[in-house]
């Protein structure tokens, strides 16, 4: 896992990453002078990778639980047409999952869109929305969080009611596509900051959150 990391870290950097690395450093200056301690929330993309499956988990088996309760049979496969179209719906909304993120981060950054960035990281086939300015805890757990919560668990509670097995794939393959910011935030909660005042601010180019912790 180390040597995992260690290749991530030492991959090129896009020429956007590079922008945002030179802008990282600025901001991590100027809020060091102010007396603020960074400290570094990341996590690697293939550990990532391994809590997200783990950690969507425990609500996927609980919405399935509530499928079979309330409609009396298992969502059980269907056919070939309706599958693929549940993929073809799945990856249009990945990109709807990243600008939720988006969305909600531009609603709190004082720059607003101006603070938010979308791409790509090929070698992993990842793609990503970053927020370059300092945020609260809740407002960056908000935003981590909310594309699950609208394209993943609603949906999935939606095919319940329904009894739409469908829909409730498609919710169920965007909690799990959810589970990288669930990893996030889990760790993020786990942390606990030494200062009632401490900013988040992404990382410019790795995965996951760095902290300041203000006096």
């Amino acid at each position: 896992m180390a040597d995992q990391r260690e290749r991530e870290n030492s991959r090129t950097l896009s020429a956007a990453e590079q922008r945002r690395k030179a802008a990282f450093e600025r901001k991590k200056a100027e809020l060091e002078a102010a007396g603020y301690t960074e400290y570094d929330l990341t996590i690697g993309l293939a550990q990532a990778n391994v809590l997200a499956v783990v950690l969507a988990l425990p609500p996927v088996i609980l919405l399935c639980a509530g499928f079979v309760l309330y409609n009396r049979e298992l969502p059980l496969p269907f056919g070939l047409l309706p599958s693929l179209a549940v993929l073809a719906v799945f990856f249009a909304l990945i990109a709807v999952h990243e600008l939720i993120h988006g969305l909600t981060w531009a609603h709190y950054a004082p720059g607003g869109w101006k603070a938010v960035e979308f791409g790509f990281i090929r070698e992993y086939l990842t793609p990503y929305c970053t927020c370059s300015e300092p945020l609260t805890r809740g407002q960056y757990v908000l935003g981590a969080l909310m594309p699950t919560l609208v394209l993943g668990v609603l949906p999935a509670l939606i095919g319940i009611f329904l009894g739409s097995a469908a829909v409730f794939a498609v919710g169920i393959l965007l909690i799990f596509g959810g589970g990288g910011d669930l990893a996030l935030v889990g760790k993020l909660l786990c942390w606990r900051s030494p200062s009632s005042d401490t900013r988040y601010i992404d990382h410019p180019y790795q995965c996951g959150v760095v902290a300041f912790a203000g006096k």
